[in-house]
């Protein structure tokens, strides 16, 4: 139930918000790269892999995905020759996920030009003193653990 003086959306709960924001820049990620032929999920497994998580175990941990999505991903993926896999040489029944050079490029083009492009359109709405305001406010709110630097 609203008031007039409390339109719908100020009632949304916290987690509802996050949510849909999440899913904004899922659907900014797959946008900025449908001419590249990937989805959000997909490009969220090579920026995994572009930081160092080269076990799908790892990946899928960091992801919240199934073992069972996360090998049919896979699949398409090496068929999309977005991503290699190698036997691990330390354990033959582990599987270790490289970029291939078309992946490569996907995460580097993300990373010079991508990343300020959608994060430019995610806050289009705020003014630059609420985004560093909104920043301030993530950091603070998550653990160190997940604000530090990657490897």
């Amino acid at each position: 139930m609203t008031t007039d003086s409390q339109p719908l959306s100020k009632n949304l709960h916290l987690g509802l918000l996050f949510h849909l924001t999440n899913q904004f820049k899922d659907h900014l990620i797959g946008h900025y790269f449908s001419g590249a032929g990937i989805t959000a999920p997909q490009f969220k497994v090579l920026i995994n892999i572009y930081k160092g998580n080269t076990s799908p175990a790892e990946i899928c941990k960091s992801l919240l995905m199934d073992t069972g999505a996360m090998s049919r991903m896979v699949e398409r993926m090496v068929k999309g020759d977005l991503i290699e896999r190698h036997r691990n040489p330390q354990d033959k029944r582990q599987v270790i996920l490289a970029l291939t050079e078309k992946g490569q490029t996907l995460c580097k083009t993300f990373e010079n030009e991508a990343l300020s492009a959608i994060l430019a359109d995610l806050t289009a709405r705020l003014t630059p003193e609420e985004s560093q305001q909104l920043r301030a406010l993530l950091i603070k709110m998550l653990p160190d653990e997940f604000t530090a630097p990657h490897r």
